[in-house]
């Protein structure tokens, strides 16, 4: 499913006519799953549900809402069919969110069975909940530092494998990692070199390989935002599913409450292109280790812009050399 192409023609859609008819586009050819247009101009999918009807409660969180075992008559390229669906909603309120819900919810959906029933569909809208729980949680981190990170997975030539490796959690050590790979990203919009780290952010795997990426980032009206990198990663690394739900579901994590202000905001990629550079941790300078055991963590600032890389060729074919040897 070409989410892309699945967003243009959403555009297109005529509003429905009420909650039980829809002009829809068929997602694909396996299920009988439909997008179509609410009243108030929301997306919302329709997603087949073989179970005998019963009484489920009905799904409301904040932006997301459910409806099961729901008759609707739905148009597709000028043929009518009524079945029995699930009602996935977006709030009508967030038109910004529109195509994040859009590609998030086509992203799960294509891991339901052919013949799902309702316990399927619960499965998947509970893991869609989750996502859009994080939208009303405050930002996990700040958007430079998430936009270098998309960056990096598009930019390294092995935007699949990147993706794979790119930490979940934000608490997590490093930014990417593998028993091969560590690779941490900073970035600042301040126009020097200077980027915070904790002690631990800066030790190499045992057997393997750590890497730092440092961007200078330079804020672009008409350069490319979050949504425009999510975009050519997900051309870049079609076909996995969960991969590009993984990518999603980062993305809203990220951006929490303030979703529509990140949105919006743009940043220069040639000038990120042109300001990249990358170290082996070893050729960061930090402080010793301090002896007293109470001291369980230290963070420091670093002023890179004098600090040479011990790594060989430019930037990008170092970021390339370590996620092939990587994945």
């Amino acid at each position: 499913m070409n989410t892309a192409d699945l967003v243009a023609r959403f555009a297109d859609l005529p509003k429905g006519a009420g909650r039980e008819e829809f002009k829809a586009i068929a997602l694909s050819e396996n299920r009988r799953d439909f997008l179509a247009k609410a009243e108030d101009g929301a997306p919302v999918f329709l997603l087949h549900d073989s179970s005998t009807a019963k009484y489920v409660p009905e799904i409301n969180f904040r932006h997301l809402s459910a409806q099961f075992h729901v008759t609707c008559r739905v148009m597709v390229e000028a043929q009518a069919l009524e079945n029995q669906f699930c009602l996935v909603s977006c709030d009508g309120a967030t038109p910004a969110l529109f195509e994040l819900f859009i590609r998030c919810v086509a992203g799960a959906v294509e891991g339901i069975p052919a013949n799902a029933g309702t316990r399927e569909l619960e499965a998947c809208i509970a893991q869609l909940r989750d996502l859009f729980r994080a939208l009303t949680a405050p930002s996990s981190r700040e958007l430079p530092g998430l936009w270098a990170e998309l960056y990096v997975i598009l930019r390294c030539g092995h935007s699949a494998g990147a993706l794979g490796l790119w930490h979940s959690d934000q608490f997590d050590r490093y930014d990417f990692s593998s028993e091969a790979l560590c690779l941490e990203v900073k970035a600042t919009v301040r126009g020097t070199r200077v980027h915070e780290f904790a002690l631990e952010q800066l030790e190499p795997p045992a057997d393997g390989v750590g890497l730092v990426a440092s961007l200078l980032l330079q804020p672009l009206t008409g350069g490319l935002g979050v949504l425009d990198l999510a975009r050519r990663i997900e051309e870049a690394a079609p076909g996995d599913a969960k991969l590009r739900l993984k990518l999603w579901q980062n993305i809203a994590a990220a951006l929490g409450t303030d979703f529509s202000a990140g949105l919006d905001r743009q940043f220069d990629m040639s000038f990120a292109d042109r300001n990249l550079a990358v170290y082996l941790m070893a050729d960061i300078p930090r402080p010793a280790r301090p002896i007293d055991p109470r001291v369980t963590g230290l963070r420091f600032a670093v002023e890179l812009a004098t600090v040479s890389s011990s790594l060989l060729g430019q930037p990008l074919q170092a970021l390339a050399r370590a996620f092939e040897h990587s994945i």
